[in-house]
């Protein structure tokens, strides 16, 4: 979670949902949103799977899988209406408590997702977690057969 990819996906993310989407409205904030956040989720992921199971650190087998499953469920809720309701209002229920607090809202408020086909050519995005997560278990596997070195 605290790598440079996972954080600047996070940044970017919080910064265009939150100002650039109503500063500057357009296609790009749209894409922006789901490049970063499709960089940053299957991070999230693999930190939940490694503070659940505390096996050591997690290999490129959890990132995989980590990625693919952001995929599947971000391309489930781009293609499919069931899908994309079923996320809009769980997300407005864990959202809540913090709408509650910050803005008085009395009920969980359904959050907007749109259905545009397109966005799903953003799930390369995902792929990033296997790249850092695998060179990170290569570099620890090449100290620890170089003794070090």
């Amino acid at each position: 979670m605290l790598h440079p990819v996972a954080l600047v996906g996070l940044a970017v993310l919080l910064v265009n949902d939150h100002l650039l989407k109503s500063a500057a409205p357009g296609w790009w904030t749209g894409k922006l949103s789901d490049l970063a956040g499709l960089a940053f989720f299957p991070f999230l992921l693999v930190a939940l799977v490694d503070v659940l199971h505390r096996r050591g650190r997690p290999g490129t087998r959890t990132a995989v899988v980590a990625a693919c499953a952001t995929a599947a469920v971000f391309t489930a809720i781009k293609t499919s209406r069931v899908a994309r309701e079923a996320w809009t209002g769980a997300v407005g229920l864990l959202r809540y408590p913090v709408d509650a607090m910050t803005s008085g809202a009395d009920r969980p408020v359904t959050v907007v997702v749109a259905a545009d086909v397109s966005d799903v050519l953003a799930v390369v995005a995902c792929a990033l977690v296997v790249v850092v997560v695998h060179r990170h278990a290569r570099a620890r596997y090449a100290i620890a057969v170089g003794g070090g070195r």
